[in-house]
């Protein structure tokens, strides 16, 4: 699938692509094996570039397709790397540019990694040490730019893939909730009516009143995220997608009473729904120092 990928050539277009396609060029391999095939004018960048993504393939380069495939063939980095996917996402004190990483989860090696502000939040960058590929929703407008303010770092030690565009060219716009409900998966019920705002609210409940249910309560909702990408990934990937109850089985429990969202301020609220139409500057933030 992932030689497929035509579109990022330079000069190739819908038009170009379906020509390409008539002539009998339909990988990186056709192109190298009949160049006699492609327009003259077009032959030498094609043939190069062709060589080049098949030296990375060979290489395991995967940021190399990552950084080079165009918005529309990205899903084909996730079919042929998925099950050396890791995924991830993270919860903040708010938008402002001083606000911190209260948790991050990251699904890695078939197991659910929680680092929580205070504790071992650190602890991610060691993991991502080890990761091949990593993957969010709309982590390369909020999450991503928030690990590298937060931890001083000018980049992610592994390429990183944001679901949300091939979820978009695959007619499945908007955000994480209304896209996984576009393809009838839920959260289990005490996470429903938990969102961004509420999350902000359970971080101050634990830090203001160590409140043990808020703080697993948040923990437990981050994870649901990362879990929903995982049936997601498969969607995009066009593989079987996984069996979404199974993979509740992995969420940590919350011993005591799931925390009512009606302590929710309005405010809050509001904020919960600016939630990824901020700009990228005002999505940025540096993790406080002590």
């Amino acid at each position: 699938m992932i030689t497929e990928a035509l579109q990022h050539f330079r000069g190739v277009g819908p038009v170009r692509l379906a020509q390409l396609h008539e002539a009998g060029v339909r990988s990186w391999h056709d192109a190298v094996a009949a160049p006699e095939c492609l327009a003259p004018s077009l032959r030498r960048e094609i043939v190069q570039e062709s060589e080049r993504c098949l030296q990375a393939l060979a290489d395991d380069n995967i940021q190399y397709f990552v950084g080079n495939l165009c918005a529309k063939d990205k899903w084909r980095v996730l079919h042929q790397y998925l099950d050396r996917t890791s995924f991830f996402d993270i919860e903040t004190t708010g938008l402002e540019y001083d606000d911190t990483i209260t948790v991050i989860v990251c699904w890695h090696n078939n197991q659910l990694h929680t680092f929580v502000e205070h504790e071992n939040l650190d602890g991610f960058l060691d993991l991502l040490d080890d990761v091949d590929l990593l993957a969010s929703f709309n982590g390369s407008t909020f999450d991503v730019p928030r690990v590298l303010d937060g931890f001083h770092i000018p980049e992610l030690p592994c390429p990183h893939l944001d679901l949300r565009w091939p979820c978009y060219y695959r007619d499945l716009p908007g955000g994480l909730k209304q896209v996984v409900s576009q393809l009838g998966i839920e959260r289990p019920p005490d996470l429903q009516d938990v969102d961004g705002g509420v999350a902000v609210e359970l971080w101050s409940m634990w830090q203001d009143h160590q409140n043990q249910a808020a703080r697993d309560q948040l923990i437990r909702y981050c994870a649901a995220d990362v879990l929903l990408l995982l049936p997601l990934a498969d969607v995009l990937a066009t593989r079987q997608p996984r069996i979404v109850s199974a993979l509740w089985s992995h969420l940590p429990h919350v011993d005591s009473p799931p925390i009512s969202t009606d302590a929710v301020t309005p405010g809050r609220a509001v904020a919960a729904r600016m939630f990824g139409q901020g700009s990228p500057s005002r999505l940025r933030t540096r993790r406080r120092t002590v």
